[in-house]
């Protein structure tokens, strides 16, 4: 009979949880995104939690730290990312075990709230289970493909390097992640995935920023946007993905006018973030904005 233990991830399990991962999805991760995700993040190494049967991992759940702010300060809010468990160990309560022990070490961490994007499968444990409640959400808009003039009187540029004065470009009264120069660099650019970051300048001037996967499977996704109604609309403009069947965002309030000008629709189909207080001084209090790139779905 098994004898199922919860332990912290150290790094010699690394391939007996890459095992598992590639039992569970067919595909064995990239040993360079893994780091990169959990090891080089802004908001510090991430947390992760095995189940195993002797020397077999058979489950995993775990955290990554986003820099958010919230209520005007800035702490490290974790978020559930990549789960898994053995199929043929399903049906134990493993995740739940696994997400309760990553949800304790990241109050003895300091962190006060969580947030999460899940997928229909985890959604309902997360809600029903684990007292995870619905924070944020919003329809996701679509931009078919079909041409759009590209016109405007700004600069376009692909970026190398994220400027420092990209920070003043996120409008800062609601919560969420702190889009800074250290985080746009380290999401995009630095990423081992494929990102494409154009900025627009007015004389030296940055004025916007766009943050572009070119494509994912048969649709582009508009992962950030940051600067003024016209900077984004042109930014927006100018990075009409050729041969995407479409194009996909999250559109903040701010900024709705100028897709609708750039072509873009909302659909049927919504993003649904949850919450949870881990210690008693958290607060979630306030309005909150994601974007498609706060997440590691795209």
């Amino acid at each position: 009979m098994s004898r199922l233990v919860t332990v912290a991830y150290e790094p010699s399990r690394r391939e007996a949880l890459f095992d598992l991962l590639e039992r569970v999805w067919a595909v064995r991760p990239d040993p360079d995104e893994f780091a990169w995700w959990f090891d080089r993040s802004p908001g510090g190494p991430g947390l992760l939690t095995l189940a195993e049967d002797g020397d077999l991992v058979v489950g995993v759940a775990s955290l990554s730290f986003l820099r958010c702010r919230v209520g005007g300060v800035e702490q490290l809010v974790p978020m559930p990312l990549q789960v898994a468990t053995d199929p043929a160990y399903r049906g134990r309560g493993i995740f739940g075990r696994l997400e309760l022990a990553n949800e304790e070490a990241a109050a003895e961490r300091g962190s006060s709230i969580g947030v999460t994007f899940p997928n229909d499968a985890s959604r309902p444990i997360f809600l029903e289970r684990l007292g995870w409640r619905e924070l944020w959400r919003s329809r996701i808009w679509v931009r078919p493909p079909l041409p759009w003039p590209r016109g405007g009187g700004l600069r376009i540029e692909r970026l190398t390097s994220i400027p420092a004065e990209a920070a003043a470009l996120a409008a800062v009264p609601a919560n969420g992640q702190v889009a800074d120069a250290a985080f746009l660099d380290w999401r995009y650019l630095a990423s081992p995935r494929e990102y494409r970051v154009l900025a627009a300048f007015d004389g030296e001037r940055l004025r916007g920023l766009l943050a572009l996967r070119p494509r994912r499977g048969r649709v582009a996704v508009v992962c950030h946007v940051l600067g003024d109604g016209q900077a984004v609309g042109q930014l927006l403009r100018a990075a009409r993905s050729k041969g995407a069947a479409a194009t996909i965002a999250l559109a903040p309030p701010t900024y709705r006018a100028a897709f609708l000008r750039a072509g873009f629709i909302p659909s049927v189909r919504s993003v649904r973030v949850l919450c949870k207080e881990l210690r008693q001084d958290g607060s979630l209090a306030g309005g909150w904005q994601f974007q498609l790139g706060d997440f590691d779905v795209f």
